[in-house]
C-alpha cells in the first residue's frame, strides 16, 4: 500500500509540470483602463469641458483627492484623468469606459455651449478575449 502511496506523490508533480492537469485559467489581477481622445466637432480655444462615465451620469470636473479637513466629498465621475484644451482635443482617462459619456461644454464665463450623452465605440488595444484589456476610443463632440 505504501508503494502506491509514494509513487502517486511523485506523480503529481510531474503531471503539474506537464501541463497534464488543469485547474482553470485565471486572468491576472491587472487593473485595465479606458482613454478617450475627445475633439470637438468644431474645435475652438477657451472651452471647458466636463464629463462622466456612464449612461444617465451627472458630467463633472475629474474626481480629486479630499483636502484634509475640507466638508465636500468629490463627486465620482468615473473619469481620473482630463488633460488638453478644446483647441486641439482632450485625453481623458476612465477607470471602466461604459459604451456612453456624458458631457458638457462650457465657455470661459460658465455659460453651457453644449452638454448631453455620446455613445462610444471602445477599441480594446492589447490584451485578449479571455481576459480583457486596455481600450480606447476616438469621441467628437457636437459643440
Amino acid at each position: 500500500m505504501r508503494r502506491v502511496g509514494a509513487a502517486s506523490l511523485l506523480a503529481l508533480p510531474i503531471a503539474l509540470l506537464s501541463g497534464c492537469v488543469s485547474f482553470g485559467f485565471a486572468c491576472p489581477a491587472i487593473g485595465y483602463g479606458s482613454t478617450a481622445h475627445i475633439v470637438l466637432q468644431d474645435p475652438r480655444p477657451g472651452l471647458r469641458l466636463e464629463l462622466c462615465d456612464g449612461e444617465g451620469c451627472t458630467p463633472g470636473t475629474v474626481m480629486e483627492p479630499t483636502e484634509i479637513g475640507a466638508t465636500a466629498e468629490p463627486v465620482d465621475t468615473g473619469i481620473h484623468l482630463l488633460e488638453g484644451d478644446s483647441a486641439s482635443g482632450w485625453s481623458a482617462g476612465m477607470f471602466a469606459g461604459q459604451p456612453v459619456l456624458g458631457y458638457r461644454v462650457t465657455d470661459s464665463a460658465g455659460a453651457l455651449v453644449a452638454e448631453g450623452q455620446i455613445a462610444v465605440e471602445w477599441v480594446r488595444i492589447d490584451g485578449d478575449d479571455r481576459c480583457g484589456g486596455n481600450r480606447a476610443a476616438e469621441v467628437v463632440l457636437p459643440a
